[in-house]
């Protein structure tokens, strides 16, 4: 490698220290509690070189040259230390290999044969490798993507790279992060990670449910009606969907990285199914993504939504991602309709709502999440997950709604002063999940509107110019209407010819409404310096750009010294437009930045009083190109507007009273807030306690399933309670069963962990983050286990047990427990908590392994 290197050109003293360097490189190795001796490298590059990049580049430079050598029918290809060599003949891959051989023999290196493997994207090619001793494959991971290499739909590396994340969502929930940073973290590291290279394969849509599951876990943002959906894809910005990021990303890539007539015409392909088309490709994922959005592809090159025909290669970016989004609010509707509060959800403005959510405080944004996400607060619900059977209102004898608790409850009736007599009226027209789960309302209009802006196209180039001198001065700028208000604004663009020695007025070259609908003023910036650089190259002129946008001028500046153009950079279509003009055009293009609305009495020379004055007229030119466009955008943003006015004030007071009664209920500050619903304890009925059998031996059955240490602890421990006791039978939670044998043996109990284990013989298991209910199940499976080999008959059912601090409905055994040790049981749930635990508790989970109390009352 070193000769390579001295051959390729690097400098000889470079190479004596590095190879000086590699020689003083030792290393250590662990080999249990062992420490081995320095171990120094003769051979390769060890661990900590700086330069080992360098060296596998070399490597690979020889790999290419070897095989262009000496077997010249292949095609090498290389990535690090992951080596491909393609050829168009099964039967040539038998004189590759030796021929790789030969190579690595040199290079003294070695092949790892169990990551070696031959492909095929035929089956007969697959049966000759398979005949030659090759180990044949189907797919494969290429830098952490899933290739497929045969008709067969694989995503095997997809999925294991998603259940690789499985203890990520873990200690995302245990994070002390506020809410915010989390799902910035899920945006930014967790699809990263575990939907790498999505755009190679598809998953089923289960994979994306239980990821949008395992995030709200994450985000302690699950419960009982929240839909993660809706949480994920409205609440908060679009791509922290699963599905929605891979959508996205797919579209980024395939414009990164494709061609567009390929992809068109192998879209087409899918679409009229031709015979020997790939159904499981790159293209064939596009499709399957595109088809979720709910858009169709007419012709090679066109996608058509809800306003019209577009090219996914033309569009910049940002719009495209508007359109996804807007395409994508659907899918969540369509998703929730089932539910009679969510069924209109298509009518509602995801980003309006989330602006004014970020207005709110902290703690309020949570609260009103909670409403947004469809969670069960009021009692018609509740009381299908709870042990409650009412869904009488708390605050006052009526049957509880969401509509009764915001609009009708006389509880809140303070709550909805200043509201509309008009909004009252129309209350019952509107979408239930505007007025009683928060979402703001659409206007009706904005299909039309933005269908409108679809339709703009762009005018006709005006002809060439007369240029006073050797070179076209230009004045380029952009006007936008409502810049503050993204549902309703529109901009336009204008190009004036100014004459630098003052002799001929100055006049506007070109000047029109911006395509497209992404209308901002910085786009109408740029339309107007592409309208002249285009010009520029269709008359082969030379152009000097004067501009007030800096962000314009600098990167046109880029873009003439040689930068290229990422597609997917904002504004893209047309820095590219730009760059394809540059590149074929015979124009010469120079550009300078012009300080921006300055007045004439400001000049201090008379280069920028002219430049002030140029300005000034692009600017009002720019203007005036509003007053261009045709009569029905008046009519239309009349009524749009008007929509838009109505509508937004109906959203805040709604959105007003929604969070004031939320507040108010959550701060208790209603004074008929009732309190929570006790469930009686339930009686036994009456029965004889059938004493226990003497056990000679331990219950083999239970001994085979979970060892003899941890049955012998619990019979031990449950057979002298129970034995020979007179005391009447009261229903015992198996949790209260759990808490007295931890507190009066000082063990651990069985834990379930890739097969059953004793506690006691794992010392490090309150690292685990095994919650206390599942402590609860197993041992409830272990002690349930023994007394059923034993014979042992006890009745069980789903009660209120004999517990002042369980007050709900919990799986019970009927036995005659000493009330002292239930008492003592109940004292050490109240060292954790001031309250019982009912049903929607969560503390429960949270609560310590007891350890062994010397006070805890002993066996009579």
């Amino acid at each position: 490698m070193f000769e390579a290197a001295a051959l390729l050109g690097l400098p000889f003293p470079m190479l004596t220290a590095w190879a000086g360097a590699l020689v003083k490189v030792g290393r250590r190795f662990q080999i249990g509690s062992n420490l081995t001796r320095d171990i120094f490298s003769s051979t390769g590059m060890p661990e900590g070189d700086g330069l080992s990049c360098l060296g596998m580049l070399i490597v690979d430079i020889l790999f290419h040259e070897w095989h262009v050598c000496f077997f010249p029918l292949c095609q090498p290809v290389s990535y690090v230390d992951d080596w491909t060599i393609i050829t168009t003949s099964p039967d040539m891959l038998d004189g590759i290999r030796q021929c790789l051989r030969r190579f690595t023999d040199a290079l003294d290196m070695l092949l790892d044969d169990h990551k070696t493997f031959a492909w095929s994207v035929c089956g007969h090619g697959r049966k000759v490798l398979a005949a030659h001793g090759f180990k044949v494959q189907n797919c494969c991971r290429v830098l952490g993507a899933h290739v497929q290499i045969s008709r067969k739909h694989t995503n095997g590396t997809q999925i294991k790279r998603l259940d690789a994340m499985q203890a990520m969502w873990s200690r995302l929930k245990l994070s002390a992060s506020p809410y915010e940073l989390k799902v910035r973290a899920i945006r930014t590291a967790a699809w990263p990670r575990g939907l790498h290279a999505i755009a190679a394969t598809t998953i089923a849509s289960q994979h994306f449910s239980s990821l949008r599951a395992a995030a709200m876990k994450g985000l302690n943002a699950s419960g009982s009606g929240c839909n993660a959906m809706v949480h994920l894809s409205l609440i908060e910005q679009p791509t922290t969907d699963p599905q929605f990021w891979a959508v996205v990303q797919t579209l980024r890539l395939v414009r990164d990285c494709g061609i567009a007539e390929v992809v068109g015409s192998a879209l087409c392909a899918l679409v009229h199914d031709v015979d020997g088309v790939m159904r499981n490709g790159i293209t064939a994922t596009l499709l399957t993504r595109l088809q979720i959005l709910g858009w169709h592809i007419p012709s090679p090159l066109s996608v058509v939504d809800d306003f019209g025909c577009f090219s996914i290669f033309e569009l910049c970016m940002e719009e495209l991602k508007w359109r996804m989004e807007w395409s994508w609010l659907k899918v969540v509707a369509a998703s929730v309709e089932h539910r009679p509060g969510l069924s209109e959800l298509a009518r509602v403005d995801p980003g309006k709502t989330r602006r004014w959510l970020m207005s709110l405080s902290v703690s309020d944004r949570a609260a009103y999440r909670k409403l947004l996400n469809g969670a069960h607060i009021t009692q018609d619900a509740k009381h299908y997950c709870q042990e409650s059977e009412s869904d009488v209102c708390m605050y006052c004898p009526c049957v509880d709604s969401r509509f009764h608790r915001f609009w009708q409850c006389p509880s809140f009736q303070t709550c909805r002063e200043g509201v509309d007599a008009e909004l009252f009226a129309a209350l019952p027209e509107l979408p239930e999940c505007v007025t009683c789960y928060g979402w703001a309302l659409r206007p009706t209009t904005c299909v039309e509107w933005y269908g409108f802006l679809h339709n703009i196209a762009s005018p006709d180039l005006p002809g060439a110019p007369a240029v006073a001198g050797e070179m076209l001065h230009v004045f380029t700028d952009g006007s936008c209407c409502n810049p503050a208000y993204p549902e309703a604004r529109f901009a336009s663009y204008a190009v004036v010819i100014a004459d630098p020695a003052m002799l001929q007025p100055a006049r506007v070259l070109d000047c029109g409404p911006l395509p497209g609908l992404r209308q901002t003023s910085v786009r109408a910036e740029l339309f107007a310096v592409h309208r002249v650089v285009r010009i520029a190259a269709t008359y082969g002129l030379r152009v000097m750009i004067w501009s007030d946008c800096l962000s314009v001028v600098r990167r046109l500046r880029r873009i003439m010294g040689g930068a290229r153009v990422k597609i997917n950079s904002p504004n893209a279509d047309l820095w590219l437009h730009i760059q394809n003009d540059l590149q074929e055009g015979s124009c010469e293009i120079h550009c300078t930045k012009v300080t921006a609305h300055r007045n004439l009495a400001e000049a201090n020379t008379l280069l920028e009083e002219w430049c002030f004055q140029h300005n000034h007229f692009a600017d009002r030119a720019a203007a005036h190109a509003q007053d261009l466009r045709p009569a029905e955008l008046w009519d239309l943003l009349a009524r749009h507007t008007a929509a838009c006015v109505r509508v937004d004030a109906w959203n805040a007071q709604i959105q007003k009273v929604l969070l004031a009664v939320s507040k108010q209920v959550l701060e208790g500050v209603n004074n008929h807030e009732a309190e929570p619903e006790s469930v009686p304890m339930t009686s036994v009925p009456i029965q004889t306690w059938q004493p226990l059998p003497d056990l000679p031996v331990l219950p083999q059955g239970a001994v085979r399933w979970y060892g003899s240490s941890i049955v012998q602890k619990l019979v031990s421990w449950f057979w002298p309670v129970v034995q020979h006791t007179q005391l009447p039978c009261l229903w015992v939670s198996y949790a209260q069963l759990f808490v007295d044998f931890a507190l009066s043996t000082g063990e651990v109990g069985p834990i379930n962990i890739g097969g059953w284990k004793d506690g006691a013989d794992m010392p490090l298991h309150g690292l685990l983050s095994i919650g206390f209910k599942c402590r609860a199940r197993s041992f409830a499976k272990v002690l349930r286990e023994i007394l059923r080999h034993s014979g042992v008959k006890v009745v069980s059912d789903y009660v209120r047990p004999h517990s002042e601090m369980i007050a709900m409905h919990a799986s019970c055994l009927a036995v005659p427990w000493p009330s002292d040790r239930l008492t003592a049981v109940d004292r050490w749930f109240l060292s954790y908590t001031a309250t019982p635990y009912r049903r929607q508790s969560k503390e429960l989970d949270h609560l310590p392994v007891p350890s062994r109390d010397l006070l805890f009352p002993r066996t009579a």
